[in-house]
């Protein structure tokens, strides 16, 4: 008997205040089912935060979500992108054709559209992989899978603005200003209403305490995560309204609970390095267990590798030159 297949999800849109609508798009990532983008009134149309990712039907998944908005694409005057990953900005230039909009994106994105030194980010991605430790049979079978896959983004991304502090976003909620909140990734910011509170908080905070960070792009991922938090904790705002999952008002203790779960992380990185010289592979097992699982190993690898980053700025930790590299504590 063959088990029965889950129904494909669609898109989805509700109001969730006044001039407000959470865009909820489904996602074939691992782990991570859906994405949301957030519309915003601004006089006869839209300012859309983010867009989800380019893959076959994720457009007609945007145009339902507008539609039980009241909306169509075509209404979209403005597209601001939190940060440079595919599910958040994959379709932001086939939207900006579409609609005749701009693009607004924080400037740090060219890190990782402008990568000259990588002709195959594939066998890149595969030689870090090697460095870090990671045996070649499932190496292996995890590019094979990678290669039938698209890359997520429709055309290139470019921007029209730089969306830096200092701009602001006129819509009828009120003026949005931009917060940078690098850490997650180098392009990441957070918008920011302050006479409602209000924040728009990209993957910077999430309604559940789940923490990655782009690493190889800037020295320390995870120390300008925290101080990211710290700024986050400065703005008092009362509503998040996140990348993924539903809105949250806890932003206090979300703040406290991702500085938590770093320092978690971190004294069972340094565990792992206690008892010998360790590859960045073998202290992903030793943290993650159960979890690191050939589905996850990507994922849970790029964290542990921003972890052990972290350490070697703090001077707790270095990496030999061999290959694969090991890491020891200092």
């Amino acid at each position: 008997m063959r088990k029965p297949t889950r129904p494909r999800e669609v898109g989805r849109g509700e109001r969730v205040l006044p001039g407000v609508w959470r865009l909820r798009l489904p996602l074939q990532l691992p782990g991570v089912p859906h994405c949301n983008a957030w519309a915003l009134k601004a006089g006869d149309g839209l300012v859309l935060v983010d867009t989800g990712m380019h893959e076959r039907g994720s457009m007609a998944d945007l145009e339902r979500a507008l539609f039980q908005a009241g909306f169509r694409v075509e209404d979209v005057r403005l597209v601001l992108i939190t940060h440079a990953h595919i599910d958040h900005c994959g379709q932001a230039p086939a939207i900006a054709a579409r609609a005749g909009c701009e693009v607004w994106i924080h400037p740090a994105f060219r890190l990782h559209t402008g990568r000259d030194d990588v002709d195959d980010p594939l066998e890149h991605a595969v030689e870090a992989a090697l460095q870090s430790g990671v045996p070649k049979a499932p190496l292996r079978r995890w590019a094979e899978r990678r290669k039938g896959l698209g890359s997520g983004q429709a055309g290139t991304l470019a921007s029209d603005r730089d969306l830096l502090p200092g701009v602001e976003i006129e819509t009828d909620v009120g003026t949005w200003q931009v917060v940078e909140t690098p850490g997650h990734a180098p392009s990441h910011v957070c918008l920011h209403q302050p006479e409602r509170r209000l924040l728009i908080s990209g993957d910077h905070l999430l309604g559940r305490v789940s923490l990655y960070f782009d690493v190889g792009y800037t020295p320390d991922p995870v120390g300008e995560f925290l101080h990211s938090l710290d700024v986050v904790a400065g703005l008092d705002a009362r509503l998040a309204l996140a990348g993924h999952a539903r809105p949250f008002t806890d932003i206090e203790g979300h703040v406290e609970a991702n500085r938590d779960l770093v320092a978690r992380r971190l004294d069972a990185v340094r565990a792992a390095l206690q008892a010998c010289p360790c590859t960045p592979y073998e202290v992903a097992r030793a943290v993650y267990g159960g979890a690191f699982t050939e589905e996850m190993a990507s994922w849970l690898l790029t964290k542990t590798r921003a972890w052990l980053t972290h350490l070697d700025a703090l001077g707790e930790a270095s990496a030999d030159d061999e290959s694969p590299e090991r890491w020891t504590l200092d």
